[in-house]
């Protein structure tokens, strides 16, 4: 693969992703109306037993030539280079503008909105329609001017939050958004892990694992976030708030980093293989 299509091979990775918000968030929606929400998981308990099957009938046995091996100090200093953790920090305060108002879009979108109950699935299969557009533009973007297409999309995302906490109470202008919001939140995480894979490019294996773990871990304080608000009674329309304050963190952090890349005139490292 190319350096020229890092990017692009993130998006594609990241479109399961979307392509599981398309289908499944939307089904396991309708499933749990249904049926009740433990069929949910059922349903997903047995998809993953036929996904496992299918990576053991389909994947090769071998994974090809390795890079040389690198030791796990060198792994460690690597993640101090600051594009490493400010990256990380832009990941978290992603997840918080997200998840801290999708983890409880389905109340917002009822209570608030006041959205029918059968029109949630809907919505949410437009959101996830506009992640899977959003995380494909990502990655050409990331390809193109990743630290200025970045900071472009971080602010954006800011301002759409801000719009949702305006729009909450009017249905059409909020599904619209709602699409608009989904799209953003891809297209964002395309170049924030093309920038990790970039700056650990000779040491990647701590670093690869730390992004799913940094998803993971932004996704849950998002979500106790959230619950901590609402708990305090500030109600859901305070969730789209809480997010547009992350992403104006994340746009000063990604400033600050990008300029001081600027300063010391540091350039990626070159893949361990290729040293």
């Amino acid at each position: 693969m190319r350096e020229d299509q890092r990017g692009r091979a993130v998006a594609v990775i990241l479109s399961g992703l979307t392509v599981s918000n398309v289908i499944g968030v939307p089904a396991g929606t309708a499933i749990g109306g249904l049926w009740g929400w433990r069929a949910t998981f059922w349903v997903m308990g047995a998809l993953g037993v036929v996904a496992i099957l299918a990576m053991l009938a389909l994947l090769p046995r071998t994974a090809g030539a390795a890079n040389r091996p690198v030791s796990l100090a060198h792994e460690v200093r690597v993640l101090g280079r600051q594009q490493v953790w400010t990256s990380l920090i832009l990941m978290l305060m992603l997840m918080i503008g997200q998840f801290g108002l999708f983890t409880y879009i389905t109340p917002t979108l009822l209570e608030v909105t006041g959205l029918d109950e059968s029109l949630i699935p809907w919505v949410l299969l437009l959101n996830g329609v506009g992640a899977t557009i959003g995380v494909l533009l990502g990655g050409k973007l990331a390809d193109w001017k990743l630290m200025p297409s970045l900071i472009a999309m971080l602010f954006l995302q800011g301002v759409m939050l801000a719009i949702i906490y305006a729009v909450s109470p009017y249905p059409l202008p909020m599904i619209v958004a709602i699409v608009l919001w989904g799209g953003l939140n891809f297209a964002i995480g395309a170049p924030i892990q093309t920038r990790i894979l970039a700056w650990t490019a000779d040491a990647s294996n701590l670093a690869s694992s730390l992004i799913p773990s940094g998803f993971n871990v932004g996704i849950a304080l998002a979500a106790s976030l959230g619950a901590a608000m609402l708990n305090a009674g500030l109600g859901y329309r305070s969730l789209p708030v809480a997010g547009a304050l992350a992403m104006l963190v994340a746009v000063m952090v990604a400033l600050a980093s990008q300029a001081w890349e600027w300063r010391s005139r540091s350039t990626p490292p070159l893949p361990a293989a290729a040293e």
